[in-house]
């Protein structure tokens, strides 16, 4: 049973982590569009190391709500490998911080490890077994798709968080100016 769990924390893992440098390249490619260089350099690539810390920390919460941590730290922790590769999942939280969040590729360049371990996974049972079987290359894109389809969803959110709070304020704004101009 510990090895089901273990195997399907790995997937979660695999999907919340593994699509954001996908998702980086397809915006910072979309950029270079000239038509939609201003919508996408303006608005969505300065979300995305937002979008990062956003789904690292849905991530997290979501272990920490389905008692799983205890399970990650008593079967998956102990390995040193392993321990540093949850720690540095961990670090992705930094990117809440401005500080961390002002340089873009900065998150892409954290985020580049986490999305090579589904593959790097492959390539070891490779090496391992002498073979990879189909069903774990379709899982694999099954994973990063997952991992693209978080991080869309993420940013769309993001930006819909950031249009109400922009439109509150705003309103409240000119509300506060009539206000004052009436007075």
């Amino acid at each position: 049973m510990q090895v089901f769990f273990s195997i399907f924390w790995w997937i979660y893992f695999g999907i919340f982590f593994s699509g954001f440098p996908l998702v980086f390249t397809f915006f910072f490619l979309l950029a270079k569009n000239k038509k939609l260089h201003h919508p996408v350099a303006e608005k969505i690539y300065p979300l995305l190391p937002v979008a990062y810390a956003f789904v690292s920390t849905c991530f997290w919460i979501l272990m920490l709500f389905t008692g799983r941590v205890n399970f990650v730290i008593e079967k998956i922790a102990p390995s040193p490998i392993l321990l540093i590769v949850i720690l540095w999942s961990l670090s992705s939280l930094l990117f809440w911080l401005a500080t961390f969040r002002k340089n873009i590729r900065l998150s892409f360049l954290h985020s580049i490890p986490l999305f090579l371990l589904p593959f790097l996974n492959m390539i070891l049972r490779r090496y391992r077994n002498k073979i990879v079987d189909h069903d774990y290359i379709i899982s694999l894109v099954k994973i990063y798709t997952a991992g693209i389809i978080v991080y869309i969803i993420s940013i769309v959110f993001l930006l819909l968080v950031k249009w109400l709070f922009t439109h509150i304020f705003s309103r409240k704004h000119k509300l506060n100016e009539s206000e004052t101009l009436h007075n």
